[in-house]
Order: C-alpha cells, then sequence, then structure tokens
C-alpha cells in the first residue's frame, strides 16, 4: 500500500502518467479536478471549494490506510499542481505523506516539468477536455497557464524537493518530448516498484 503524488504545473501530463501507472501499481488514481470540480459545480472556484477538496482527499488518505485488507487496490496515484513559494502548498503535501508515512507505507512525489509550448498543446488534447470539463473554455485555460508561469513557482529548484521532503521517495522528471507510458516506466524502475 502506498501513496505516488505526481506533481507539476497545468497540462504537464500529470493526469495521463497516473493513468499509465495504475496498472504496473495495481492502484487507482485520483486526479486534482475530480475533488475540485465536485465542489465548484456548486460554490465556483472560491476558497471553500479548496478547503472542502482538500479535506476530503485527507479524508480519503486517512480511510485508506486505516484498514488496508478492505482496499480493492494497493495505490492512491494523485495530482496536484505545487506552488513552490506558498507554504500552505508544502504544508498540505507535509500532512498527506505524514498520513502514509504514520502508518509505515511508503510515500513517493514525483515533479513532472515540461516546457510552457508543449503544455500549451497538451491543454488542448481531446482527453483532457473530456476529463475536465473547467479547461473547456480554451482561452481562459490558456490564459491561466500562461499568467500562472509569473504568478507561482510551479517547478521546484534542483534538490529541493527531497529537501523538503526527506521521508519520501523524490524524483524529478522532465516529460517534455516522452509518452506518459515510458514516463510511467522510469518512476517505477528509479523507485523499483510495480510490475517492470
Amino acid at each position: 500500500m502506498s501513496l505516488v503524488v505526481l506533481i507539476g504545473a497545468q497540462a504537464v501530463g500529470k493526469m495521463t502518467v497516473g493513468e499509465a501507472l495504475v496498472p504496473a501499481l495495481n492502484g487507482r488514481l485520483l486526479f486534482n479536478h475530480q475533488t475540485l470540480d465536485l465542489f465548484a459545480n456548486y460554490l465556483g472556484y472560491d476558497r471553500r471549494t479548496f478547503q472542502l477538496s482538500d479535506q476530503t482527499r485527507k479524508a480519503l488518505f486517512r480511510a485508506f490506510v486505516a484498514d488496508p485488507a478492505a482496499n480493492p487496490v494497493d495505490t492512491i496515484i494523485f495530482t496536484v499542481m505545487i506552488d513552490f513559494n506558498s507554504q500552505d502548498d508544502l504544508d498540505f503535501l507535509q500532512e498527506i505523506s505524514t498520513i502514509f508515512l504514520t502508518a509505515a507505507e511508503p510515500v513517493y512525489f514525483v515533479e513532472l516539468q515540461a516546457d510552457l509550448a508543449v503544455r500549451l498543446q497538451r491543454n488542448r488534447s481531446e482527453h483532457r477536455l473530456a476529463a475536465k470539463p473547467s479547461k473547456r473554455d480554451l482561452a481562459a485555460s490558456e490564459q491561466d497557464l500562461r499568467e500562472s508561469v509569473t504568478q507561482y513557482r510551479l517547478t521546484s529548484r534542483p534538490g529541493e524537493l527531497a529537501r523538503l521532503f526527506p521521508q519520501v521517495n523524490c524524483l524529478v522528471l522532465d516529460n517534455t518530448g516522452l509518452a506518459p507510458t515510458i514516463v510511467a516506466q522510469q518512476i517505477c524502475q528509479h523507485f523499483s516498484i510495480g510490475q517492470h
């Protein structure tokens, strides 16, 4: 039983890499927008939505480690965008990793990085738009993607992820030119997890 967190900017490929990891890790994917959009449908994208989304995720993770024999899968693969300048975002990563580590279960953080031009192209993929209704207004989602580059620090500095989370297994991958299945294979090989 474990937690794999795929970290990265919008449209970097977190969801598709997560989907590719599912069969190798006997996992189930929880991508960021599944909980966000649930509450945003009723509340909009305000502070309440983000708070309720975070509470729901933590409740799920606590239930997952509480009775592992009852779980239909071994791994939760979770995707999230992190502002490395935000203490709240870093605290959230610490809190969710602690849920698993306290239960003596491994945690893996994989930060995906890709060029802005590639992310803008991926932002328009049919698969992404089908899974994430809030991204279907392409003008708005592309504007948000471009603005976030200057508003937030969406990539870690060299060695920062491992330094911030020494108890977590960390990996940073540039997946600019890589297919999701190749990235998933590299993750499994690096950590010696899953089916090779």
